[in-house]
């Protein structure tokens, strides 16, 4: 029999800004999580979110060290959220070299445009229309092994369409047949629906959704 203090946590669940919502779970109810993932708008306040940055980080490993160098990465991007994506990693790349490292993905939202840039195992991908579009992420750990040249894939917007962003904690070949009407009132019950679906229970877990046009 599994001990009550060895099961897995609770998602925790944070609305960012209209259409956008993330959930984190920590693999182990005694232990924080690893894993974060952010929303810093760019769009003004009280506009619609059509201009920011989305973040995921998976702090490697689990536990203390790993959630201290996924915050770590958050305050690092809170610091300069506009730069563009290759700057940003090398930021992490130097706050998080006396940490345990992370894998991150990054998404910059441009009204009808994304730039995306990954290294280590997150994912990204775009749903449009029940057609899941998936983008690359580098090899390498930020805060002790990053590529030499930070890769920058762009991709189209409209509006409707989703961006999924997780951790390696939520299996990769997920998939997302139907989307349900109260996603779109609620992503935040997108987010808790793919932890419980798509994450094996074995490691820290995130994921960040936006919807395009939410609200």
């Amino acid at each position: 029999m599994v001990a009550a203090a060895a099961l897995t946590a609770p998602a925790v669940r944070r609305h960012w800004a209209p259409g956008v919502a993330s959930a984190t779970r920590a693999m182990s109810a005694d232990a924080p999580c690893g894993d974060a993932a952010a929303w810093f708008g760019l769009s003004g306040d009280g506009a619609a979110p059509t201009q920011g940055l989305l973040a995921i980080v998976d702090g490697l490993g689990h536990g203390a060290e790993a959630a201290c160098a996924a915050e770590a990465a958050v305050q690092a991007l809170a610091a300069a959220p506009d730069a563009d994506l290759p700057a940003l990693m090398r930021r992490l790349d130097g706050a998080l070299g006396s940490l345990r490292g992370a894998a991150v993905g990054l998404v910059r939202v441009q009204g009808c445009r994304l730039q995306q840039a990954g290294v280590g195992n997150t994912r990204c991908m775009r749903l449009r229309s029940g057609h899941m579009t998936r983008l690359p992420s580098q090899n390498g750990i930020v805060g002790g092994g990053l590529p030499t040249r930070i890769s920058v894939s762009e991709l189209d917007l409209a509006p409707g369409d989703w961006l999924l962003l997780f951790s390696d904690g939520l299996a990769e070949s997920l998939q997302l047949p139907v989307l349900l009407p109260e996603w779109e009132r609620d992503p935040g019950l997108l987010c808790e629906h793919l932890l419980q679906q798509a994450a094996p229970g074995r490691d820290d877990a995130g994921v960040l959704v936006m919807q395009m046009g939410g609200g």
